[in-house]
């Protein structure tokens, strides 16, 4: 049972125990050093992206992202024993718009106490008019990667062994950031990576890739629905790497078609010789040779390498 309170709610958890969520203060500074104190090089890693020991001025500065805009949550455990610190969470606004979080829980309280705080998150993003939560997590990190596809997150970018993911706090699918002025690239595939995504970058585009309906379902894919994608309305290009014989990717792209007129819109051809709908481009090749298409068609020259 969840009751509740003024400045956060409490969980009761069974057996006396209640577990307390509100937002931090300064005074939390003390209280997450030390939830980061028993973590292990790699629980550190994961939060991190490196080996760093939280400092007091690392503490004391996230106790109070509030005041600039974010916002924070600290977890505390009630029980007959003592109170006990189990997690923090909390986002700093961006420049793009956006704002990026992470979550830090401790071992014994992992599992559902994780996904507790990233929805909290989610719901006061919302609340404060905030479109998109990123996040950088390690490609490793699958037990974080899990809630966040749950959710419904498309990959940004690779950069080594991690991967930036955006989720929507408006909706099942996130937009581009609002302050994003790139022109915009959103590529369907079904490893969420796709091999052109550098080339991209190089020439100054921000790439978005999600993982396709089959990923989601029917349900969390907005056209299938006959609703608009966020992201596909304001694409200057909609990249298809996803099965072409598959009766699902062949709703995909002809309601891309019909919803998205006069963009640029790629994809595979089924190979049983089935014709793309009228409009879009056909193509099988290469991210390289691929993002080279999407150049073309919108009138731009390739990079030189």
């Amino acid at each position: 049972m969840v009751e509740n309170m003024p400045d956060g709610e409490a969980i009761d958890i069974g057996k006396g125990r209640t577990v307390e969520i509100r937002p931090t203060t300064a005074a939390d500074a003390d209280a997450i050093k030390a939830l980061y104190e028993p973590f292990s090089l790699e629980d550190r890693h994961r939060r991190f992206l490196s080996a760093f020991n939280p400092t007091p001025a690392w503490c004391a500065s996230w106790a109070t992202v509030g005041d600039r805009g974010g916002f924070g949550l600290i977890a505390v455990a009630h029980s007959a024993e003592g109170d006990e610190v189990i997690g923090e969470a909390g986002y700093a606004l961006q420049s793009d718009g956006d704002a990026e979080f992470a979550v830090a829980v401790a071992p014994a309280w992992r599992g559902w106490l994780g996904i507790y705080l990233v929805d909290r998150l989610v719901r006061h993003a919302a609340e404060s008019g905030i479109e998109n939560l990123q996040a950088e997590v390690l490609l490793d990190n699958r037990p974080m990667l899990a809630i966040l596809r749950h959710r419904g997150a498309v990959d940004l970018e690779h950069p080594d062994s991690v991967v930036r993911v955006s989720i929507g706090v408006l909706g099942d699918v996130p937009s581009w950031p609002p302050a994003e002025t790139r022109r915009k690239l959103l590529v369907a595939s079904t490893s969420g990576r796709w091999s052109g995504e550098q080339d991209a970058a190089d020439a100054g585009w921000a790439t978005a890739m999600c993982r396709g309906p089959n990923r989601r379902g029917s349900d969390g894919c907005p056209v299938l629905r006959g609703e608009r994608c966020p992201l596909a309305d304001r694409a200057d290009a909609i990249v298809v790497m996803l099965d072409p014989d598959d009766d699902t990717t062949g709703q995909l792209v002809a309601s891309l078609r019909d919803q998205q007129a006069g963009t640029p819109i790629l994809a595979a051809s089924p190979t049983t010789g089935e014709q793309l709908p009228e409009g879009c481009v056909e193509v099988d090749a290469t991210g390289s040779e691929t993002f080279a298409t999407v150049l073309a068609l919108v009138g731009m020259s390739p990079v030189a390498g």
